[in-house]
This record gives structure tokens, sequence and C-alpha cells, in this order.
């Protein structure tokens, strides 16, 4: 993937700060339309607010190359943040596209069935479910990750390609929960429009682990258990094992 395009609108729009900040808040903006409100006037107010940005025209124009390049879900926020911020930082080198697909092939293959569950515990900006989605779009897509920004990665490559699922900010092996992303879609016009909402109540996740309900057990006997003896007295001798 040839993204030097990209790199170069994105530092153009990341002038005087510094390339991280400018990153995470991208994400952030681009997010906002996306966002689920609970009433027309908070979405017109997000809609207002992601309008009044100060650099909206590089903004719009950094969306729509990642869009162009997005196609046949490739992953081009992923090597602009390898490229320009993380540069290995914490070992967040994500799994090359071309890996990921030999993945989903040898684990999924051709014959995944419509909402058949996907899940990577450990997604980063998520290339394994788009992967996954190569093989069958209409799958429920779940990534979780403990970096905050790459979930955010994640949950955009899902808006952007219309997959439904979740995306969830927490700890696979701790099981600790902060944020997670419903992402989902609408009919409007004849397209499918993708929207996610946020949530910070782990019962509400499909990925975190519910813990188990103890179940008292039942009794064995619902009356008093009664000895019961012989009708005639029994006497004999102990007699030897062998």
């Amino acid at each position: 993937m040839d993204i030097k395009q990209l790199l170069t609108a994105f530092e153009r729009y990341a002038y005087g700060q510094s390339l991280h900040t400018a990153f995470t808040e991208f994400l952030d903006w681009t997010l906002l339309p996306f966002k689920m409100y609970n009433t027309s006037d908070q979405q017109n107010q997000a809609l207002e607010t992601y309008k009044s940005h100060p650099k909206v025209e590089q903004l719009v124009n950094l969306v729509t190359l990642i869009g162009d390049l997005s196609e046949d879900f490739n992953d081009p926020i992923g090597e602009l943040y390898m490229q320009a911020i993380s540069n290995g930082h914490n070992g967040q080198y994500f799994t090359p596209t071309p890996i990921c697909e030999m993945i989903s092939a040898m684990t999924i293959g051709e014959g995944i069935e419509n909402r058949e569950t996907i899940l990577d515990p450990a997604c980063g900006s998520g290339r394994m479910l788009l992967a996954a989605a190569k093989q069958n779009r209409h799958s429920a897509f779940y990534g979780a990750d403990l970096d905050s920004t790459c979930c955010k990665m994640a949950l955009f490559n899902m808006l952007l390609n219309s997959l439904k699922g979740e995306i969830s900010h927490m700890n696979s092996l701790s099981n600790e929960f902060y944020t997670g992303y419903q992402v989902n879609t609408t009919l409007v016009n004849g397209y499918h429009m993708p929207y996610y909402s946020e949530f910070t109540t782990p019962e509400l996740s499909y990925i975190w682990l519910k813990p188990n309900q103890k179940v008292q057990p039942k009794p064995t006997f619902t009356t008093q258990f009664e000895t019961v003896r012989a009708s005639h007295p029994v006497s004999g001798v102990q007699g030897s094992l062998f």
C-alpha cells in the first residue's frame, strides 16, 4: 500500500502539534459524526462541532484519502500509525495484511456463514477482523485491545467498511473493562449507514467474561432420611477378604 500521499497530508494537518497528539485528535474528530446520540438535536450539535474544526478542510481531505485507500478491506489508518506515530513503540508493529489473510484463510476458510462470530482479543487496528471480513462481511466482528488508540483505529475501520459487532478497550487477560463500542448499521435511502454507541458498563459487552453464577446445590431428598431396618434380626460372622 502506497501511503506517501496520506503521510504528506497528515503532516500538513499536524503542523504545529506533536504527531501523536494530532493523530489521537484526528481519531476523536473523525469518530464524532458516527456516534449515536439520544436526540436529533445532540446529533446536529455533534455535526456542527465537527464542521467547526479549525482545520476542517484538511480533516475532510484526510478522511477522503483514508476512505479511498481502505477499499478491499485495507488498513491505511494502521499503516499511518505505524510509520508516523508508533515506530514500534511498545512492540506495536501490526501484522502485515497478507499474513492476516493467510491466517484468516487457514482458521476460517471459505465456509463461514452469515452472523458467524469472529473474535480477536488483541485486535490492534483491526486487521485480523478486516481479513475475516473478506471471507464474509456479514459476520459479527468483535475485537478487544489494551491500547485505547488501537481500539479507536479498529472502530474507525469497522465504520468505514460498515461492519457490525463490537470493539472494546479492555485487558483480555485480566478481564478489566474500560470502554466498549457497539457498531451497527441503519438503512438510510437504500444505504447501510454505520454508527456506534459507547458504553462503560461491562455487562453490556459481548466480549467481557461475565462471572459464573454460583448455583446452590439442590438437596437430594425432600424429606428427612429415615434408617431402613431389617424385618428380623440378622446375625453373622465377618468373613475374611481372601
